[in-house]
């Protein structure tokens, strides 16, 4: 390391060429020859060859300047008299990268309503800033939020730098228990199974395990009063049931493509926000595809450019398409358009169904097996 150390001196003397010609005859390195002002020479070594230069130039009649560091070793000398600044700088790189580690903001975006609920269950699992990332998981806070917060779409909680970003989407907001108006049913509002049958107003007309159709009655608006007389009164309540929804798409087993067959023509316009102007007319192809490019004739204060248009014309065609490809995409549209008309935090379990109509046409159905409140009030 040291060997390679340079160094910078100057060189006095009459014959200064001879002297430089001794020095490469015993092996002596000289890196860089320079010539300074009023006839000045200064030369490159390495610090370890500095004395044994210094020794040959006395034996020859010439002076060596005083060795200065240069390069590396001039950064190396210079710091070697500033430990404080080298300590300071590594103390200073290592509190940067411990920084890096820890959580220094919590975001809680797009919350609405929930915002307060999330921030009280931040504080309460300890999330803070300054907390250490390699304590805060991040899947973990994503699932027991989806559990606290059942009426949300979805909850997404990432690291972004130093920051924790939880962020929600919120979902479709429960019905309010209507505590003023009339008389009235509560009704199923779809089929299926009723799980759990929560009456807060009424008398139950279903348990739970009951299938129950669309329109049926699950709780009827009337009370038994204290002459054991019957009484009308508006049934309120919350009809927790599995049911079913569906999604379904239809695609062909077959594309129109469009093939060249040859003709092309060419026409150029003269364009401007107000008016267009060619000496040419489209070209009269049943069926073509139409290439433009356009180029500025004008500046901001002339709008006013040249298009050329290229008409190719083709031919469409029917050409089959692979039948399993058709079903892996009419698949990924059916679960798209199910889980846009859904609240994911619902679904139990999803399938898709295939069948085939018409011979040519793949029929997909995507299906949610979810559990909602099908409950809805109904005046009598």
């Amino acid at each position: 390391m040291i060997g390679r150390m340079m160094v910078r001196f100057r060189l006095d003397g009459l014959g200064a060429e001879k002297m430089l010609n001794a020095a490469r005859q015993q092996g002596l390195p000289l890196e860089k020859v320079e010539r300074g002002k009023n006839r000045e020479i200064f030369l490159h070594c390495p610090m370890r060859s500095y004395p044994a230069f210094c020794e040959l130039a006395r034996e020859k009649g010439f002076s060596v300047g005083e060795a200065i560091p240069v390069g590396g070793y001039c950064w190396l000398q210079y710091l070697r008299s500033r430990w404080g600044l080298i300590v300071g700088a590594a103390l200073c790189l290592a509190l940067l990268i411990a920084s890096m580690g820890c959580v220094w903001q919590v975001q809680v975006e797009n919350a609405g309503a929930y915002a307060g609920e999330v921030r009280l269950f931040l504080q309460e699992m300890g999330v803070k800033a300054g907390i250490r990332k390699a304590d805060v998981d991040v899947s973990l806070l994503r699932e027991k939020l989806e559990w606290r917060l059942p009426r949300v779409k979805w909850v997404q909680v990432e690291m972004r730098g130093v920051v924790l970003a939880v962020r929600l989407e919120e979902g479709v907001p429960p019905p309010e228990i209507e505590s003023a108006g009339a008389p009235g049913d509560v009704i199923a509002a779809s089929d299926g199974i009723l799980t759990r049958l929560t009456v807060f107003s009424g008398t139950p007309a279903a348990k739970t395990g009951d299938y129950v159709r669309k329109g049926q009655i699950l709780i009827r608006g009337e009370e038994r009063g204290s002459d054991g007389v019957m009484i009308p009164v508006k049934a309120r309540g919350e009809a927790m049931a599995r049911s079913w929804a569906t999604a379904r798409v239809q695609l062909p087993l077959w594309e129109m493509i469009s093939l060249p067959t040859g003709r092309q023509e060419t026409r150029r316009v003269i364009m401007s926000p107000v008016f267009s102007f060619s000496a040419a007319e489209e070209a009269e192809y049943l069926t073509s595809d139409r290439r433009i490019e356009t180029l500025p004739l004008g500046g901001a204060w002339f709008p006013l450019w040249l298009q050329r248009e290229e008409f190719l014309e083709v031919s469409l065609e029917k050409s089959q398409r692979d039948a399993e490809e058709v079903k892996q995409e009419g698949a990924r549209a059916a679960l798209r358009m199910l889980n846009q008309s859904l609240n994911p935090n619902e679904i139990v379990d999803k399938w898709v169904d295939f069948s085939m109509i018409e011979g040519d046409t793949i029929v997909v159905e995507a299906t949610a097996e979810i559990i909602r409140d099908i409950g809805r009030y109904q005046k009598n």
